[in-house]
């Protein structure tokens, strides 16, 4: 096969999976990997693949990362109490913690217990209002903690992906450079500052405001902002050696700190990228998975991987208690918690490129991300509709 016929039946793979996947009863992405993986295993084998299809897949990466940073929703943090921020905060870094004392007493990889801890919130905002509680306290307490968690997930990607090239912080300073650093924490510092000056602008004359983010521009100015954010961010990471996906997760909870009304502009942004490049970037995803290494004892590990993946965010429950959840609450947040299909992903694309993953082990990780994302929402619901 060539690859143009390739390329073509990925379009079309892109193009049929949301019926496919609401056929077969799984999210959308859960269901683009899977196609990928028929692809790659059927296909794919011995074609090699264009490069317009991998700069496509890189970006949606790079879009898919963007729109994760910009879900986070920083007007929750403002709502909550001291004391329970306090509590929410303990329990996420809990969580990381305990992933790493896991993987010393079972000999998990270190890389993989923390992607295993990494938080996203895209499906778990779709299955809590499949359930019909997103307006509900409960559910807002919940997303709060995955605000939370996302952001520790940016900090702990960052750490992983460094710790692959870097012994201490010396090291780093020599081979990356101060001056280098300093020109990427100086980027930051004037965007941060940028922003702050045009939430003044804006408040001056809203009706610019209303033009990026709410109507109905012929120049798409909101979207070319975005854009231009996320790729001046991915540049700057990559000058300092960062991973570019990184920069644009941040360059996306920047813009969704100072954009406290974001709806319109967000799903102007999801229709683009859901629509077409992250699809590309999940089904190219998928075409990369070697399945000859599937065996009954890669399952096993799998199964081992989605019970981590479960008492990593039971362990440190204890903090949720304290923060006003009831005992069931707290158990339902776990599951709610336990599916970071997005960044799970993510988090194994850079480990798989930095290698501290080796081709088993990336493939276990993709495997759970899927298979919870199928598990552990269910199990959510059966747990709320036993609860009622």
């Amino acid at each position: 096969m060539s690859g143009s016929l390739l390329l073509l039946f990925v379009f079309l793979a892109a193009f049929l999976a949301p019926p496919l996947s609401r056929l077969l009863r799984m999210p959308v992405p859960v269901g683009e990997l899977v196609i990928g993986l028929l692809l790659g295993h059927f296909l794919a084998q011995g074609v090699a693949l264009p490069e317009i299809l991998g700069f496509l897949a890189d970006f949606g990466f790079l879009l898919l990362m963007f729109l994760a940073g910009l879900e986070v929703d920083f007007n929750l943090l403002r709502q909550l109490e001291r004391r329970h921020f306090v509590f929410y905060t303990l329990y996420v870094v809990g969580m990381f913690l305990g992933a790493g004392l896991l993987a010393g007493l079972l000999g998990v990889g270190l890389a993989q217990a923390l992607i295993l801890a990494l938080v996203s919130i895209g499906l778990m905002v779709a299955t809590l209002r499949d359930m019909g509680i997103l307006g509900r306290a409960f559910a807002k307490r919940v997303l709060i903690l995955g605000v939370l968690g996302e952001v520790a997930s940016l900090f702990g990607l960052t750490a992983m992906e460094k710790a692959a090239h870097y012994q201490g912080l010396l090291s780093l300073l020599r081979e990356v450079g101060i001056i280098a650093l300093f020109f990427l924490l100086l980027f930051f510092l004037l965007l941060f500052l940028a922003f702050r000056l045009a939430g003044l602008f804006l408040w001056w004359y809203p009706e610019v405001g209303r033009r990026l983010v709410y109507e109905e521009d012929p120049s798409a100015m909101g979207i070319r902002l975005s854009l231009a954010l996320m790729f001046a961010a991915a540049v700057m990471s990559g000058l300092v050696g960062l991973e570019s996906v990184l920069g644009a997760f941040l360059a996306g909870m920047i813009l969704s700190y100072f954009l406290q009304k974001k709806h319109d502009l967000e799903a102007k942004l999801s229709a683009m990228g859901y629509g077409f490049l992250i699809p590309i970037f999940f089904i190219r995803t998928g075409m990369g998975i070697d399945l000859s290494g599937l065996d009954g004892r890669l399952l096993l590990e799998v199964g081992q991987a989605l019970l981590l993946m479960l008492l990593i965010r039971l362990l440190p429950a204890p903090f949720l208690l304290l923060g006003g959840f009831r005992l069931r609450e707290a158990f339902l947040a776990a599951l709610l918690l336990a599916y970071p299909f997005t960044l799970m992903i993510a988090g194994t694309e850079i480990a798989r490129s930095a290698h501290l993953l080796d081709e088993r082990a990336a493939l276990v990780l993709l495997l759970a991300a899927a298979l919870s994302s199928l598990l552990f929402p269910w199990a959510a619901k059966m747990l709320l509709r036993f609860l009622r």
